[in-house]
Parts: structure tokens; C-alpha cells; sequence
């Protein structure tokens, strides 16, 4: 787990307001199957008062998602 600091320095978000997409270059991002079962998601937007309503695809696309896999039995390199 990253510190606050951390959070902010590698993804330009603080905690409560880490999103999947507008990341800085270099981030790389998946997404957790477990996602899949909603119609829509309701990632969190850069701030914690903020979020946006996107489909799975939606989702995927404007995160440029990497895949989608299992969070909890994948290592990542």
C-alpha cells in the first residue's frame, strides 16, 4: 500500500480521488473483474467529491486499461 504522498506523487490524486484515467504517462492501469457484474461503474474523478457514471467499456477506454483481471490472484510485473 502507498502512503498519501506516494498516491499523489505516482498517480497526481489524492487518496479519496485516485481515478482509473487521466493519470500521469507511465501509470499503468487494470481493472478488477469484479467490476463486470455492475451495469455501471462509478469511478471517483481527482477529488473525493467528485465522480463520473460509465459503462465497462467506457470504463476500460478511457482509462486505457491494460486488461481487466483478478485483482486478488494476479502478480503484476
Amino acid at each position: 500500500m502507498l502512503n498519501p504522498e506516494q498516491v499523489i506523487a505516482l498517480t497526481g490524486h489524492a487518496i479519496g480521488g485516485v481515478c482509473p484515467f487521466a493519470n500521469p504517462p507511465g501509470v499503468k492501469t487494470y481493472l478488477d473483474i469484479s467490476l463486470q457484474r455492475f451495469d455501471t461503474i462509478f469511478p471517483a474523478c481527482g477529488d473525493h467529491h467528485s465522480a463520473i457514471e460509465l459503462h465497462n467499456d467506457e470504463l476500460f477506454r478511457y482509462a486505457h486499461a491494460i486488461e481487466w483481471i483478478d485483482v486478488c490472484k494476479t502478480e503484476l510485473s
